[in-house]
């Protein structure tokens, strides 16, 4: 690992309008709706997140 890289710092992405965006954080379109690159079970654990837990 190169010097300075954090060991647990995610690799993926999402791409889409701002529009896009905000309706698939809220569960109101697919997030595969998005372009999405990197380890898709991010998105899923981020959806899923509740933080009131």
């Amino acid at each position: 690992m190169p010097a300075g890289e954090d060991p647990d710092a995610a690799d993926a992405s999402a791409r889409g309008t701002a529009s896009e965006l905000v309706l698939a954080l809220y569960g109101l379109i697919p997030v595969d709706s998005l372009k999405l690159d990197g380890d898709r079970s991010l998105f899923d654990l981020l959806l899923a997140w509740d933080p009131d837990e």
